[in-house]
């Protein structure tokens, strides 16, 4: 099955573009709003909370290396869980991926929203912040409408502008840091600590993006730990700079910002904010035009499965791009952004996108117990340790989170099962073969 899936890919993919890959995914728009959410949950301790999700999520890429040593095929997540448990896992997983993803897309829409009123307040107001985001959605949308390389052009041209807009934050808003914004005054309650984690575990979240195209990596089981923990430290250690300027700069002031890290640069010079603001901009809206174009796929990909309408399965005669369902995307994401904010989206976002990574860490551990089980002595040492405190940290985290949010995913997931199982004889009738690769045939992209 899985030298069909991967037929004709060629394994090209090394350690450096990997990393390369991994880094690029996981650093999109949302760094340039979460320094401000964090502020406002755990006060000057968000330095503390980005540590103790980069524990989790450190146990997280250890499993997802170790799935992805076991599994070296497209699909990523996905993947991982479809061989460990089968296609109804799978489908869920390829559900809370896209649940993750359009929650994303409309909290970073309202973010960049939000940050553009910080220079005309016009937008603040209800009727003006409804009409600017509808247009957005409205021109992000179009764009991917005229087909897939120009909603390519616009993702890729902000990735050069956001890393050096970051390395440029850090460099001259490090010169600004005063250290008694840094004091903690009290120790954080465990709650508002752990509650900052959720929101950092949605900063460092995305890696399983780029392993969708594990069935194109060169030698997956040395080169995809490699590159897992190469970007992973490179990425925690850039977001942990960049909170610790941020709330070095701005200290209590942080909390209320809504450009954060425009702001903190304002205390450099008025030109670094309004660089600040529109790289931020630039960055956002990029990452946003790229996950129009990646995460529509999956509902492409639902419809092509029988699961949703099969309209959206189809595609456009013309520039050959799921017309369907890139409109049904921006319409939901566009409702989100306009009955949202970003960090009450981001909370349920997250809590999403550790559910997927459990799935992911229990399927890593399943993996390797049915490796052992057969008897598999090729790599000593290795056992399911890893992904159990891995499972253990994300649920242990998830604790924390409302029960509004716990309750708004579980409905989606039940929600999905019951279309699942309502469909299944219409697939089994129209489909003779392996089932579509949900989370393959996309590309989200990270926040």
């Amino acid at each position: 099955m899985d030298e069909i899936r991967d037929e004709g890919l060629l394994r090209v993919i090394g350690p450096v573009g990997l990393t390369a890959s991994l880094v690029n995914t996981v650093i999109g728009g949302g760094i340039f709003a979460i320094p401000a959410a964090l502020a406002l949950t755990v006060g000057s301790a968000g330095a503390f909370a980005f540590l103790l999700a980069a524990v989790v999520m450190g146990l997280v890429a250890a499993a997802m290396a170790q799935a992805g040593s076991r599994v070296a095929r497209s699909g990523g997540i996905y993947a991982y869980a479809e061989a460990a448990f089968g296609p109804l896992a799978g489908y869920l997983t390829g559900v809370l991926l896209a649940l993750t993803c359009v929650l994303a897309a409309g909290g970073v829409a309202a973010a960049l929203v939000d940050s553009l009123a910080t220079l005309s307040p016009v937008l603040a107001r209800p009727l003006f912040r409804a009409g600017a985001i509808l247009l957005l959605f409205g021109a992000l949308v179009a764009v991917n409408l005229r087909g897939v390389h120009a909603g390519t052009q616009v993702a890729a041209g902000s990735a050069i502008l956001k890393f050096l807009a970051l390395l440029l934050f850090v460099g001259l808003g490090a010169t600004l840091v005063r250290p008694e914004h840094l004091a903690l005054q009290h120790a954080p309650a465990v709650s508002s600590l752990v509650r900052g984690a959720i929101l950092a575990v949605f900063a460092l979240a995305g890696m399983e993006i780029a392993l969708g195209a594990s069935g194109e990596v060169r030698d997956p089981a040395r080169t995809i730990p490699r590159a897992l923990f190469a970007a992973f430290f490179l990425v925690v250690l850039l977001y942990l700079a960049i909170q610790v300027v941020a709330q070095g700069v701005l200290g209590p002031d942080l909390a209320t910002s809504h450009a954060p890290l425009a702001d903190a640069l304002a205390r450099v010079s008025p030109a670094g904010r309004y660089f600040m603001l529109a790289a931020g901009a630039a960055s956002m809206l990029g990452w946003l035009a790229g996950d129009v174009l990646g995460s529509s796929r999956m509902f492409f990909a639902f419809g092509r499965m029988g699961v949703l309408p099969k309209r959206l399965g189809a595609v456009h005669p013309r520039t050959r791009v799921p017309h369907y369902a890139i409109v049904a995307y921006g319409v939901i994401g566009a409702l989100l952004a306009l009955t949202g904010t970003f960090a009450s989206l981001v909370f349920v976002a997250s809590v999403s996108n550790m559910l997927l990574y459990v799935a992911c860490c229990a399927g890593a551990w399943e993996l390797e117990r049915k490796a052992r089980s057969l008897g598999d002595t090729a790599q000593p040492g290795r056992s399911g340790v890893i992904p159990l405190l891995a499972m253990l940290g994300l649920l242990g985290v998830l604790c924390y989170s409302t029960l509004r949010e716990l309750l708004a995913v579980g409905a989606v997931l039940v929600v999905a099962s019951i279309l699942y199982w309502m469909t299944a004889a219409g697939r089994r009738a129209a489909q003779r073969g392996a089932p579509l690769p949900v989370a393959a045939a996309t590309g989200r992209a990270s926040s």
